[in-house]
């Protein structure tokens, strides 16, 4: 049985260059990656999309348009991850990241959201006459990292910032995008350690030393899965990062599996 492929797509500046990047590829649904809120050059990439969606419109391939937050740092890695496991839940077992057209900072996330799913990631080897792209040798797959995954206990910690749910499947509900997702866009943090304490003793119904906790979370922030930012009183805010939400969703998405 042939394995459905989902080609997740960059948009930058220049349509025509993608299209032979994303067309030296079998796929079966093509995702327009773009961004939620009009930055530096942004009317020339919505110009892009608007060219590429046309295009593979009128060709009646399966497409959609997904907007992400790069104006916020990081986010989008937390964004991506959630994109590729939906679609990967939708039966798309095959997924190609496609950065033939976007910028450097955003290659960076999308580089490690591509690592923790363990996903494909190409960049096109095209052909120049001058400084134009007239055709592609071919597409280069760019080398990921494993980038492991988190403890059952770092899980249990990290629930600690989510909203309580009754199955894994609710943080990739097909009806919500990332933003929309109820367990995703009103995270919790903490003001103290004892806080988080507290919080991690009723639900284990055992007692924490304080030792244990500052353990958990110096593991966790070597992997930039927590945030620590100095508050009032010598207290500190706790937070997950969007990396910690990223390696989160891979464990949400492994259980459902």
């Amino acid at each position: 049985m042939v394995k459905k492929t989902c080609q997740i797509i960059l948009v930058g500046h220049n349509w025509q260059k993608l299209i032979f990047s994303i067309d030296k590829e079998v796929f079966d649904k093509l995702i327009f990656v773009s961004e939620t809120k009009e930055l530096p050059g942004s009317q020339k990439a919505y110009e892009a999309l608007k060219n590429l969606m046309n295009e593979y419109q009128r060709r009646r391939v399966h497409i959609e348009n997904r907007r992400l937050n790069f104006h916020i740092p990081t986010k989008p890695i937390a964004e991506l991850t959630h994109l590729i496991y939906q679609q990967k839940l939708l039966g798309f077992e095959n997924i190609i990241v496609n950065i033939s057209g976007s910028l450097r900072y955003i290659d960076i996330w999308t580089y490690i959201a591509a690592s923790i799913t363990e996903s494909k990631m190409i960049h096109g080897d095209f052909i120049y006459e001058g400084d134009i792209e007239v055709g592609i040798h071919k597409n280069d797959e760019l080398n990921t990292i494993y980038l492991g995954s988190i403890t059952s206990k770092q899980v249990e910690f990290l629930e600690l910032f989510f909203k309580s749910y009754t199955n894994s499947l609710e943080f990739f509900n097909i009806k919500h995008l990332y933003d929309e997702n109820p367990l995703l866009n009103n995270i919790k943090s903490y003001k103290s350690i004892e806080e988080v304490r507290t919080s991690l003793i009723k639900n284990r119904g055992e007692k924490l030393t304080r030792g244990s906790i500052n353990g958990f979370i110096k593991k966790l922030m070597k992997i930039s899965a927590l945030e620590l930012r100095p508050a009032r009183q010598n207290k500190k805010n706790i937070s997950v990062s969007y990396i910690g939400i990223a390696f989160f969703l891979k464990e949400m998405f492994n259980l459902i599996k």
